[in-house]
């Protein structure tokens, strides 16, 4: 492979995980409660 080729895979495989990351940690501090069971749940 030629070394640019394996610079953009680099990227590629840094932004895809990195996204996955921060939507994770992202998650993990605001969890989604309006969504699925609990969101099944009326509230007044």
């Amino acid at each position: 492979m030629d070394p640019i080729a394996i610079v953009f895979l680099i990227i590629a495989i840094v932004v895809v995980w990195g996204g996955m990351a921060a939507s994770l940690f992202h998650l993990l501090k605001n969890p989604d409660h309006l969504s699925g069971d609990e969101g099944a749940v009326e509230r007044s």
